[in-house]
């Protein structure tokens, strides 16, 4: 009896199209984006480096998830609101507790506190494991922060896309197959490398180029032990309580 072949989700057309979306957000890096024209009061030209990453990521996430094995279920968009729901409500007190932190730190120090910001878009990848799962999570997370109300306005749900790109980024190259605590920890820092740059380029562009370094690898170490370290250790407590249960991640306490 013939057992029919599994899918394979980066086989013939699906592959083209991802290379073609990567090729396209490299493009967009290489050439740059405009800077007679501005998005929410920011100039295109600088977000020349979240969009092209947009791009390319969103491509990969998109193809990935056309795919049987990639595709969003019911319960995992229930799962992904509600984590994205609690990161908003915990961003809208560490928006609030964390302003005397930021107001006696200054750049790259201040970037410290940026790991608060990250976790849910690690932490969604990590427990839903769709394409896509990080930036879902970390949208909805960004966006009732900034209806809730904070001293950034609309900027944070362009920032929240932003940072679950950096995370998504990573499970996208590793074609949706790690989910251990190595992926877990490079996820948080390509997050933390995405916020830091956006920093950089929007509130910092007078600082020099060693420091604005500094500020990056300070906001991927921030991201690699808050958003990486700690959403894989949250999701490891979930699984073994049974919240997880529906889903791979509770079922599989690590994949690696």
């Amino acid at each position: 009896m013939n057992q029919k072949e599994p899918e394979k989700p980066w086989n013939g057309p699906r592959l083209y199209v991802a290379v073609g979306a990567v090729a396209l957000g490299v493009l967009i890096y290489l050439i740059g984006l405009p800077g007679s024209v501005s998005l929410f009061g920011t100039p295109l030209a600088d977000l020349t480096v979240p969009i092209a990453l947009f791009v390319g990521t969103a491509g990969v996430a998109i193809t990935a998830s056309t795919a049987k094995a990639g595709r969003w279920r019911v319960v995992d968009i229930v799962v992904a609101s509600v984590l994205g729901v609690a990161g908003g409500l915990i961003f809208a007190a560490w928006n609030v507790a964390s302003t005397p932190l930021r107001e006696a730190m200054v750049p790259p120090v201040s970037a410290l506190v940026v790991g608060v910001w990250l976790f849910p878009a690690v932490l969604g990848a990590l427990v839903v494991r769709r394409p896509g799962a990080a930036v879902y999570t970390e949208l909805v997370a960004a966006s009732l922060s900034a209806l809730v109300g904070n001293e950034w306005g609309f900027s944070t749900v362009w920032y929240g896309i932003v940072e679950g790109m950096g995370a998504e980024v990573v499970f996208a190259l590793l074609l949706y197959r790690s989910y251990g605590l190595v992926t877990s920890l490079l996820a948080g820092a390509g997050a933390g490398v995405a916020v830091g740059l956006l920093d950089t380029v929007i509130y910092y562009p007078e600082l020099a180029a060693g420091t604005k370094l500094v500020y990056v690898v300070v906001a991927m170490a921030s991201g690699v032990v808050i958003a990486g370290l700690g959403s894989w250790l949250l999701t490891q407590a979930l699984a073994r309580t049974g919240a997880l249960a529906p889903l791979a991640s509770g079922r599989t306490a690590e994949r690696v």
